[in-house]
């Protein structure tokens, strides 16, 4: 089979619906617009988690959260990732995470012969913890564009596989980002300069990996995929203030089972894949790992995926009747732990802290407004229930169990973040 090099640029916190291709009008992304038309385009694309940690380790996996363990902060991802699968298969890996989420620690670095996070060269947040050694201080944030492009070019002529996670588009860069002159004050500040990250993204980091894969001649033996781990909340559905945000700024944050954040884009392009295709129907990131093997010639049948090759749906045109399962059981974060399982047509939230369910008809109100519990028969609701129940039991063995202490300091990445009060 012919060299396949494999690389996902996964952006942190971007709604398909502020990027061109999906439509989106008041700014333009040309090259991501480029990766649609010499590629597929996913309509609806649903992730696991609205919470990175939880999303990624589903996306690089293929498995949801019950199976690869990462349910919280403080858990450690369980593989295979499709790193390892595919270092295993003679690949040469390397990831660049800005997420501190993302972490070594968590283990995320696992099967990677490269791994770049954020050290106190690259953050654009510092947290110095009370009573904690120099060395334990955390970083957030990791402008890694220069060190992923000279490993490219130091690596190009090897069968390679590169995971970036691009963390400089989620809100609160923004000011590092203007300091640094990647994006321009006043210009679309809009929600922390959301579209502004986006155009900066599109430019600094997805058109110059086109220009790049071209340079190389390596463009058609690549298979790219340019996505986001989850969306963001712009008010329509109401949430409470930030306290630890300036002015009581209360969006963008991701804190729901709602669509706008859970919905993400997906669009990929490479050999073997058609050109300028929209895939309608709903399709899910834990599909992607499965996908990208299956365009390698890689069996898959051995690593147990809740996912499932696309290969079938992109030929097709349209994906069928799937459901997908999504969580946020950390329940410090909003409003409680949170499940739910959508398919094309409705969707079924269930907020185990406070005891509350929600049921929307996905045909009729696409904004999730109006919830029709009392109009759902209790035997449906009773089957969801039993659905949602089952994925409640972690079912990996090899979980991390962190000492007080450490889940002490995660706390304090976290308020860093704004994930948690």
């Amino acid at each position: 089979m012919a060299k396949r090099n494999i690389i996902i640029v996964s952006l942190d916190e971007i709604r398909p619906d502020h990027l061109s291709c999906y439509g989106y009008k008041k700014i333009n992304t040309p090259a991501i617009n480029q990766v649609a038309k010499e590629g597929v385009r996913f309509e609806t694309c649903i992730t696991s988690s609205e919470l990175t940690p939880i999303a990624m380790g589903s996306v690089i996996t293929g498995k949801y959260p019950n199976k690869h363990g990462m349910r919280d902060p403080y858990c450690s991802i369980t593989g295979p990732s499709i790193a390892q699968i595919l270092k295993k298969n003679g690949y040469l890996t390397a990831g660049f995470v800005g997420n501190g989420l993302l972490s070594k620690q968590c283990g995320f670095a696992e099967g990677f012969d490269f791994w770049n996070e954020a050290s106190q060269d690259t953050s654009w947040l510092t947290l110095q913890y009370p009573g904690v050694d120099s060395e334990e201080i955390i970083y957030e944030g990791n402008y890694w564009v220069e060190e992923f492009f000279k490993w490219l070019k130091n690596n190009y002529r090897e069968e390679f596989f590169i995971w970036g996670h691009f963390y400089e588009t989620h809100e609160g860069s923004e000011h590092a980002l203007l300091k640094k002159g990647l994006i321009k004050e006043g210009e679309l500040p809009e929600f922390g300069y959301y579209d502004a990250k986006i155009k900066m993204a599109d430019e600094k980091l997805v058109g110059r990996l086109l220009k790049a894969l071209d340079e190389l001649d390596i463009s058609e033996n690549t298979t790219l995929v340019v996505m986001s781990d989850h969306g963001t909340n712009f008010g329509e559905h109401l949430a409470g203030p930030i306290p630890w945000r300036q002015g009581g700024v209360r969006y963008p944050q991701h804190t729901t089972m709602y669509d706008h954040d859970l919905k993400v884009a997906m669009i990929m392009k490479g050999g073997g894949l058609p050109k300028e295709k929209k895939i309608e129907g709903m399709v899910r990131s834990i599909d992607l790992a499965p996908t990208l093997l299956d365009l390698a010639g890689i069996a898959t049948e051995e690593y147990d995926f809740d996912g499932s090759s696309l290969l079938p749906v992109i030929e097709k045109g349209e994906a069928g009747d799937k459901e997908v399962y999504s969580e946020d059981l950390f329940e410090v974060r909003g409003e409680g732990a949170l499940q739910s399982i959508r398919t094309d047509t409705s969707k079924f939230i269930r907020n185990l802290t406070l005891g509350t369910e929600e049921y929307y008809d996905l045909r009729k109100d696409p904004e999730e407004q109006n919830n029709n519990m009392e109009k759902i028969d209790k035997g449906t609701i009773i089957n969801l229930r039993k659905k949602l129940n089952a994925f409640l039991r972690t079912t990996v063995s090899k979980n991390k169990v962190l000492g007080q202490k450490e889940k002490d300091r995660i706390d304090e990445r976290l308020r860093g973040l704004g994930y948690i009060k």
